[in-house]
């Protein structure tokens, strides 16, 4: 009995010396193990696109203080940016679709988009902000395109016949004759009324006409909110997270939904990709000259070339082929450019389709065609640089942050002055949202600490010229702070909600007479992104 004790003794003592020896090995092992386990894309799914902290604010993250959860790859990143992006992007054309489809054309509430005599860069924007006062009132938006400069006899005899004759229907309703006598020129400086049953429903009328913000602002002391093209608060708060400007992936979004191209024209864009033989990595080059130069300041070829210079050096050390993909209304620039700059190889459209964008002779279908093709491509290079006082390059740049799944750094880079907002008219009493530009350290008590990146929400004036006063999300606390030490980024105003179009919108439920499409949209990467230029 004493033997079989001894011995089992001595058994154990061997099995704790055998364990204090391999236990640091079966460690190792399993910390290996588990760095080793991939990250699922459905896990991935399962984080909210509001949770994930970014530079610009912290979020409290979805897992307990006691998860650690390995760095994604590079390329889970990637698809998890592109999932966020394309189902925020799908979410907000079903909503467009849903107001620009009713039940019935006949008795549903429509806003008419009066024709702007302008280029096709600033009606395509005019059009963007008839949608977004659409989607505020939660009204079909139609298009008046008898006076359309574009269109054949308007100012061209060779314009084009109809709005479809390039771009997908964006309704299944169409303006009728009815419609458009009917319709009242809207000029109230409460768009709610319209929506909400403030005022009398029977004085609330139908069809209303939207006249160009410009001329809203002339009449009112104080502009409608909805004129500033604010977007959705929390729509705003979740592209954020992988956005660089979500104002211009909102104004792109409508934008595309917008001019998405027909059978036609995309056949037209897709055969002259092959034939320029447009690749990426490239970096878009718009040089806008004629009519603007007596609205802007002349830059020359070398101007431009040094951003281009610029953005490539950044990525010498991967030896990326350097081009550039020009378009201009002063073809002659495209030899000066090829001769100066021998290291890049510059793709363009050819010679005499950029002449036919020139003032003069750019209101006829061919060259409409020739202007749509080159605006698409031109955002998809990887970066752009013109000049953001130009309705075309801004286009560009708000399509560019559509097709581009992420865009955490500027993608662009303007000669003149920064991207803005088309017509832009910010409501002067808040609330607001804004960002810190720069570390501004308070110096007295009732002023806040902000840091470069600091989101102030929400954000209202004071009675001192040089402060606001607005909450924290960094700290959690609200207080002053000085007028220039941040950015505007959004007016706050309350839209329609339309949760229940979220979870209820099928597409075999609608007719909506177009092709839906999202072939173009979150499936692109910049190396911007990729390399952290």
């Amino acid at each position: 009995m004493r033997l079989r004790s001894v011995f089992a003794y001595g058994f154990t003592l061997i099995t704790f010396i055998s364990l204090l020896i391999i236990q640091p090995y079966l460690l190792i092992c399993l910390q290996y193990k588990l760095k080793h386990i991939p990250i699922q894309d459905t896990e991935l799914k399962k984080i909210k696109p509001n949770s994930v902290k970014t530079t610009a604010f912290d979020l409290n993250s979805v897992f307990p203080s006691s998860y650690t959860m390995n760095t994604p790859t590079t390329a889970n990143q990637q698809t998890h940016s592109q999932d966020n992006c394309m189902s925020l992007t799908q979410k907000l054309r079903n909503r467009l679709d849903y107001i620009q489809n009713p039940d019935d054309c006949s008795t549903a509430k429509k806003i008419i988009c009066d024709h702007k005599e302008a280029g096709m860069g600033s009606t395509i924007h005019h059009w963007v902000y008839c949608l977004i006062y659409g989607y505020y009132t939660n009204r079909t938006m139609l298009i008046d395109t008898s006076k359309w400069s574009y269109l054949r006899n308007v100012i061209s005899k060779d314009g084009v016949d109809r709005f479809e004759d390039l771009f997908q229907p964006i309704s299944k309703c169409r303006l009728t004759a009815h419609d458009s006598n009917a319709a009242v020129v809207w000029e109230s400086p409460n768009p709610n009324n319209i929506v909400n049953g403030k005022s009398d429903p029977e004085l609330i009328p139908q069809v209303i006409r939207l006249p160009r913000a410009g001329i809203l602002f002339q009449n009112l002391p104080e502009a409608p909110p909805v004129c500033n093209y604010a977007m959705p608060t929390k729509l705003f708060y979740d592209i954020l997270n992988f956005k660089h400007k979500p104002m211009a992936w909102w104004i792109g979004t409508i934008a595309q939904y917008l001019i998405q191209p027909n059978d036609y024209l995309q056949k037209f864009i897709d055969q002259s990709r092959s034939k320029f033989k447009f690749q990426t990595p490239i970096v878009g080059l718009h040089i806008r000259r004629t009519d603007k130069v007596s609205e802007n300041e002349l830059y020359d070829i070398d101007q431009y070339m040094i951003k281009v210079d610029e953005f490539y050096n950044r990525s010498a050390e991967y030896k990326i082929k350097r081009r550039v993909f020009v378009v201009t209304d002063e073809p002659w620039l495209i030899e000066q450019l090829i001769t100066k700059y021998p290291k890049y190889r510059f793709i363009h459209p050819p010679i005499e389709q950029l002449k036919a964008g020139t003032y003069t002779t750019r209101y006829s279908a061919a060259n409409l065609k020739y202007f749509l093709r080159d605006v698409f491509l031109l955002a998809e290079c990887h970066h752009i640089v013109g000049t953001m006082s130009s309705n075309v390059a801004r286009l560009a740049y708000e399509l560019h942050e559509v097709i581009y799944n992420k865009t955490e750094s500027q993608h662009f880079t303007s000669l003149d002055i920064k991207y803005h907002i088309f017509a832009f008219a910010p409501n002067r009493i808040g609330p607001w949202i804004m960002r810190a530009n720069q570390d501004c350290f308070s110096n007295t008590s009732n002023t806040i600490d902000l840091l470069e990146g600091d989101i102030l929400d929400p954000c209202v004036p004071t009675e001192s010229k040089e402060l606001y006063y607005g909450y924290s999300k960094r700290l959690q606390i609200s207080g002053n702070f000085l007028r220039s030490c941040v950015t505007h980024l959004l007016d706050i105003i309350d839209y329609p909600d339309y949760s229940k179009v979220d979870e209820s919108f099928y597409w075999g439920e609608i007719d909506v007479n177009r092709t839906y499409s999202l072939n173009n949209i979150c499936t692109k990467s910049s190396i911007s992104d990729i390399y952290a230029l």
